[in-house]
């Protein structure tokens, strides 16, 4: 089943006033529908109170879902309030299902008009495989080629990209080396592009490495006050901090499976997620992400693949200031059977700074 999360938070503009939200879903079995099956769908507002989800309708060929304040309008500010569809059981046919999400906000407590925004959202064939995009080492020595791996079934290319205008056809490989080797941290792209049913889809997965003692490329540098240095520079990367740990029990209870983190400087976040005894067909996910900046999230799924065990990793850089959030979802205890694990968050700061505040 297909989760749809909507986080409302304030845009560049800062906080704004809002009377409610609509949310659309296309239903039909066609390439543009998300879903056959709209009586079945569910709502809920997570992260806040002072919210209502009111019961899905249909209008014609669309399920439509309300999230209203129980005293409107309400201000909406730094803290996040998410509203979520769920039971989504995603129609067979390969395509681009556009959810139309309408707002009613005002920066202004006057003047309420509806905003529309399309979100698209990508149906790849059932049998895509594309995850666990993740560097052997999160960070190498200066000087030292980076390592990196992917799941991916046979049916799509993929594409890598890196550094400025730097890209490779990978399509052949499940793990590649850098051709050069890293001076700097570098971000990567790995973009699959699959066509089927006369539907070109494209998603991408992105990761990062560090590097020790980087290279220093400077536009700009003013220093007020006497610089002195001599020898390595000590204390860049400082120890890594836990931020979560989410686990799953073997008679399904479920702890810590979702936070906030603001973080006081850059830094990195390392997720790790491993589980045990999980049945065939049922998935264990962890993510971590960006809250109110546009910026894919670095997500781990994991599967029994006839396994008794399944680990994996992702890793993805903040800026100071940035807001974390991570989130686990393990399977109910009646799909999850015994199933037992534990996802992990650690912070990786870069420089000396206090460490990040749950929010």
């Amino acid at each position: 089943m297909g989760r749809l999360d909507i986080t409302l938070g304030p845009g560049n503009s800062g906080p704004a006033y809002c009377k409610s939200v609509t949310v659309r879903i296309p239903i039909g079995a066609e390439a543009t529908a998300l879903t056959e099956n709209g009586a079945q769908l569910t709502s809920a507002v997570v992260g806040a109170s002072g919210w209502t989800a009111r019961p899905g309708f249909a209008d014609g060929t669309w399920q439509v879902f309300e999230f209203v304040p129980e005293r409107p309008p309400v201000q909406i500010t730094e803290r996040a309030v998410t509203l979520v569809v769920s039971q989504i059981e995603v129609n067979e046919t390969v395509g681009e299902a556009g959810i139309e999400i309408i707002e009613e906000t005002s920066l202004t407590k006057e003047s309420f008009t509806p905003k529309t925004t399309v979100a698209s959202v990508m149906k790849f064939p059932a049998e895509f495989v594309f995850r666990n995009f993740r560097p052997t080492k999160v960070m190498v020595a200066n000087g030292e080629h980076a390592v990196l791996k992917w799941d991916g079934s046979t049916d799509a290319a993929y594409t890598m990209f890196w550094a400025r205008n730097s890209s490779q056809d990978v399509s052949s490989v499940r793990e590649w080396t850098t051709p050069e080797p890293l001076t700097t941290p570098t971000g990567f792209m790995l973009q699959a592009t699959v066509t089927a049913g006369g539907q070109t889809l494209t998603h991408t997965l992105t990761t990062a490495v560090m590097v020790e003692r980087p290279d220093l490329e400077i536009g700009h540098l003013d220093i007020a006050g006497r610089t002195t240095f001599r020898g390595p520079l000590e204390g860049l990367i400082q120890d890594e901090v836990l931020l979560l740990e989410s686990t799953r029990s073997p008679d399904g209870e479920v702890r810590d499976w979702e936070a906030e983190f603001r973080v006081q400087g850059p830094g990195f976040v390392v997720l790790k997620m491993r589980v045990f005894d999980l049945p065939d067909g049922p998935t264990a996910s962890a993510s971590v992400r960006h809250l109110y900046r546009e910026v894919q999230a670095a997500t781990v799924y994991l599967t029994s693949n006839g396994r008794d065990f399944d680990a994996g990793s992702a890793t993805q850089p903040f800026k100071t200031d940035d807001t974390i959030r991570c989130m686990a979802e393990w399977p109910n205890k009646d799909r999850g059977g015994k199933s037992y694990g534990a996802a992990q968050w650690f912070w990786h700061p870069l420089g000396p700074q206090e460490p990040p505040v749950r929010v």
